[in-house]
């Protein structure tokens, strides 16, 4: 077995093991009650978030390693989960949870679009951006699920925050 094969199963296993628990809660929220389901869709928000802020620090520490011009493009992708992190935080506390959901998952849906304008993405296999893909799109399902979760009519959750 090459040692490629071996990096991208590492890789695909770890990233799915990161996201696993937005799927759990994600579907969790809609088979509780709605005292508990409330805390898990904001302990959803909390994971996502701290997910977040792992990837703003790896990708952070990614411009050590490419030194060919690529750090202010690393620079501009890292801030991205960062500033999506803060906004949301602030949305969710100073509006509503909905708020907070609905702008993470309008920017990390944009940011699949977007960030493939730079050209650092050249330089990884298509095998790469394909798994980055897969996630980003679980990852959009998990936050459309969450965001349909507060905006629930028969439940009304979001009436607790109004």
């Amino acid at each position: 077995m090459h040692e490629e094969d071996i990096l991208l199963r590492s890789i695909r296993g770890i990233a799915y093991l990161a996201i696993a628990p937005c799927i759990f809660l994600s579907a969790a929220v809609w088979f509780t009650s709605d005292s508990i389901g409330i805390v898990i869709a904001n302990l959803f928000q909390v994971y996502f978030s701290i997910f977040l802020l792992f990837l703003f620090g790896n990708i952070w520490s990614f411009k050590f390693y490419f030194k060919d011009g690529y750090e202010s493009q690393l620079i501009k992708i890292a801030i991205t989960p960062l500033f999506l992190t803060l906004i949301s935080a602030i949305l969710t506390i100073y509006i509503n949870p909905a708020w907070g959901i609905g702008f993470l998952m309008v920017g990390v849906y944009l940011t699949r679009l977007v960030i493939f304008n730079h050209s650092i993405f050249k330089e990884f296999s298509k095998i790469y951006i394909d798994l980055f893909n897969r996630i980003s799109i679980i990852l959009c399902i998990c936050l459309m699920l969450i965001f349909t979760y507060w905006l629930n009519p028969y439940t009304n959750p979001i009436a607790t925050y109004i």
